[in-house]
C-alpha cells in the first residue's frame, strides 16, 4: 500500500468481502420454498460466511452445510496434505472473521477427496454441461458421496469454474476411470501368432471398445514364452467393466486391472 498506494483487499477475510458474497444467500432466499439444505464450498470461509449470514436472517428453516477437500480441511480439524484438484479452497487456516461466523451458522462441515470430486465435474459437465472447478464442485461430489444429511431439497452452489483445459482433460480421464467407463487392463498371453486375436475378438463379443493396446515383453515378470498386453477399454460403467474382466478370466486369462 505505501510502495503503489493500491489498497489491499483480503480474499475472504473483510466484511464487505463477505456482505458481497453473501448475496447469493438473497437470490436463494427469495428462490428456495420451504426448508432445505444448502451446501456450500469452503475455503477461507468467505464465501460461505454471506450465505449463512443472509439465510439466518431471511430464511433460518434453511440448513446451510460446509464442504471442504480432504487434502486440506481446516474447519473439519485435518491438516493440510498435499495438493488438490479443489485449489480454490486449499487454505492452510480460516480468517478469524470467518471462522466465528460458520462456527455457529454452519450446520456441520463434510469432507471429500479427490476422487469424489473428479467425478463430480464429470458429471457436471457430461450431464449439466457446466465447466465447474474442483472446489466449485466439491457440494456436488458430497451430494453423490452421501454426506448431506437431512430431508427436503438440497441446493448445491457452484463456486467457479476456474479450471484450465490441460487439468480438465486430466480430471475428466481419471473422472472416467473411477467411474468404471476406462478400464485399464494386463493379461499375460502365450506369445504366439493368433493369441491377440483371440482376445479382440472375446473384447468385441463383451461391446468393449478398444482405445489402446501395448505388448511388455521386457521388465514384467513373465516367462520366456509369454508376453504381457496391456489394453485400454471404454465400458459402458462398473458393471460392464466387471462383465469384461469376467468374460476374459473365463477364457483361461489372468486378468490385472491397472488404476
Amino acid at each position: 500500500e505505501t510502495e503503489t498506494g493500491a489498497t489491499f483487499v483480503h480474499a475472504f477475510e473483510d466484511g464487505r468481502v463477505i456482505a458481497g458474497q453473501g448475496t447469493i444467500g438473497l437470490e436463494l432466499a427469495e428462490q428456495l420454498d420451504g426448508p432445505a439444505t444448502v451446501v456450500v464450498p469452503v475455503g477461507g470461509g468467505g464465501l460461505a460466511s454471506g450465505v449463512v449470514i443472509a439465510l439466518r436472517e431471511l430464511r433460518p428453516d434453511v440448513r446451510v452445510l460446509g464442504v471442504q477437500a480432504a487434502a486440506c480441511a481446516p474447519f473439519a480439524g485435518l491438516e493440510p496434505a498435499g495438493p488438490t484438484i479443489a485449489d480454490g479452497i486449499a487454505v492452510k487456516r480460516p480468517g478469524e472473521l470467518t471462522a466465528a461466523i460458520l462456527r455457529d451458522g454452519l450446520e456441520e462441515v463434510v469432507v471429500v477427496d479427490d476422487e469424489a470430486i473428479s467425478r463430480a465435474i464429470v458429471l457436471l459437465l457430461e450431464r449439466s454441461k457446466l465447466v465447474v472447478e474442483g472446489a466449485g464442485a466439491a457440494p456436488v461430489a458430497a451430494l453423490l458421496a452421501g454426506c448431506v444429511s437431512g430431508d427436503g431439497p438440497v441446493c448445491v452452489i457452484l463456486a467457479g469454474g476456474n479450471i484450465d483445459a490441460t487439468t480438465l482433460i486430466s480430471v475428466t480421464r481419471h473422472g472416467l476411470t473411477v467411474d468404471g467407463r476406462y478400464l485399464v487392463i494386463a493379461l499375460l498371453i502365450p506369445d504366439r501368432p493368433g493369441q491377440l486375436a483371440r482376445i479382440v475378438g472375446l473384447l468385441a463379443g463383451e461391446r468393449a471398445n478398444i482405445l489402446s493396446i501395448a505388448h511388455h515383453r521386457e521388465g514384467r515378470n513373465i516367462g520366456v514364452l509369454e508376453t504381457e498386453a496391456e489394453i485400454t477399454l471404454e465400458t459402458r460403467d462398473e458393471v460392464h467393466s466387471q462383465q469384461v474382466i469376467a468374460a476374459l478370466t473365463e477364457a483361461g486369462y489372468t486378468v490385472t486391472r491397472l488404476r
